[in-house]
């Protein structure tokens, strides 16, 4: 399970998300969406901890990570995998994701499933 609680965050003194609050239980399916420039991106990076956040929490797993770095988080088993088009073009999109499970072996038949 993964809960936002109460997060401002934002990039340096640039904030952008304001008081999100959101839940995701294990094996459930969350989709955010919204327009260009409302903060999805800012949303998922800040959960990976790449982003400032002012206040509030990020729990996974009833751990608190909000203080935690990339790689602390990635070796709980939250991986970041962005949009981007440079990714390895030679793969394909399922063996990119499985890519990010290598971390964590034995762990990528639920992504499989999934």
């Amino acid at each position: 399970m993964i809960a936002l609680n109460d997060i401002n965050a934002g990039y340096g003194k640039f904030q952008v998300l304001f008081r999100v609050s959101m839940a995701a239980d294990d094996k459930e399916i969350t989709v955010i969406v919204g327009p260009n420039g409302s903060g999805k991106s800012t949303l998922l990076r800040t959960i990976f901890g790449l982003t400032s956040i002012y206040s509030g929490e990020v729990i996974f797993k009833n751990i608190n990570i909000t203080s935690k770095k990339p790689h602390e988080i990635a070796k709980l088993g939250i991986a970041y995998l962005p949009q981007l088009e440079n990714v390895f073009l030679n793969l394909t999109v399922k063996e990119n994701i499985l890519l990010a499970t290598y971390i964590h072996e034995g762990e990528t038949m639920d992504i499989e499933e999934a």
